[in-house]
């Protein structure tokens, strides 16, 4: 029987994953991250199935044992890119926090995530391989979860942000940057200019997707990508916020129409991308040093401007995860 405060929390965990649900009718699909029943009997075995590669040939062998959980865990399936995978890890990490219950993520996201952050505080599952899995008590997602002896297996591609943002500056803290990151970041602001007419210069991230989301819009939603007038006019905000001492830095995986649309004759826009060189983790690390962002789409802008925590400009594309961010944090700004 499930006691008072069980129900509360189970009650809060349902409404904090209504956007979870929102991602995946209207973004992604659904995806099932439970295997058959008895198909896997130790954590091990389910880890290699949360993953979309080959575990033991990419993520090296199964680390050290670990104590088997006393209680239920958390752990999500691997889906996407850097973005998706912050949210995986986030939502993972929120989940956990809320339930009490120990958070394990697979070895698959920790090394893309380990590539970029430090001193990430949840351990893989694979300190845990050895552990045997209790299928009648693994639910699907946290509506589900009841009590403390039960595990929840997040689905790819969650995002609890309801959840997540709750804790917003401890999910900050959560995401820092290796040394090497911070420093080149700091040097290509710097480059662009660290002051502006004796002023200190205010540095405002603008991330813009293009190459794999064009297909995707269209196909999903029959709306095409964010146009030049949509960041001329959040730079332009900004340009009358703060004056001649702004600075813009694009970040972008198609610099060369970043150069040719928004750069023009300003002698304030940077495009710091370059193709086939940046990394996805330095341009974000970029993002995230600077004061304020404008982003267009993708988890992976929603994340820069999360971790600069400055005001951020949006734009407004209908059942987005990214609107209901905008919605949860202040100094967020939807603009068409």
């Amino acid at each position: 029987m499930r006691k008072p405060n069980q129900n509360l929390l189970a009650t809060s965990l349902m409404l904090a994953c209504s956007v979870v649900v929102v991602v995946h009718v209207f973004v992604f699909p659904l995806y099932s991250v439970l295997p058959r029943r008895r198909s896997a009997r130790q954590l091990g075995d389910f880890e290699q199935m949360l993953c979309l590669s080959n575990l033991r040939a990419s993520q090296g062998p199964v680390l050290w044992r670990h104590h088997c959980p006393r209680h239920g865990i958390v752990t999500v399936a691997q889906g996407g890119r850097l973005g998706n995978q912050m949210w995986e890890y986030a939502a993972t990490w929120a989940v956990a926090r809320r339930t009490g219950l120990e958070p394990y993520v697979p070895r698959c996201i920790r090394k893309l995530l380990d590539e970029v952050f430090c001193d990430l505080s949840i351990p893989s599952l694979g300190y845990v391989s050895h552990c045997p899995i209790d299928w009648d008590n693994v639910v699907r997602s946290p509506e589900l979860w009841a009590y403390t002896n039960q595990s929840i297996v997040l689905p790819r591609f969650s995002v609890f942000a309801d959840l997540t943002l709750g804790w917003a500056e401890d999910i900050r803290h959560e995401f820092r940057f290796h040394d090497k990151l911070c420093e080149t970041s700091r040097r290509v602001l710097e480059s662009a200019g660290q002051f502006v007419n004796g002023t200190l210069a205010t540095y405002v991230g603008i991330h813009v997707r293009r190459t794999d989301y064009r297909d995707y819009l269209w196909r999903t939603r029959r709306i095409f990508l964010a146009g030049a007038e949509y960041f001329l006019n959040a730079m332009e905000y900004f340009r009358a916020k703060y004056g001649k001492n702004v600075v813009f830095l694009v970040v972008s995986d198609d610099p060369a129409w970043c150069q040719r649309n928004l750069v023009g004759g300003s002698g304030d826009v940077f495009v710091v991308s370059k193709s086939g060189v940046s990394s996805p983790g330095q341009d974000l690390a970029i993002m995230a040093a600077c004061n304020h962002s404008i982003i267009d789409y993708g988890t992976f802008g929603v994340w820069g401007a999360i971790l600069a925590s400055g005001e951020t400009i949006v734009y407004n594309i209908s059942k987005h995860s990214s609107i209901r961010v905008a919605e949860l944090l202040p100094n967020w700004h939807v603009l068409n």
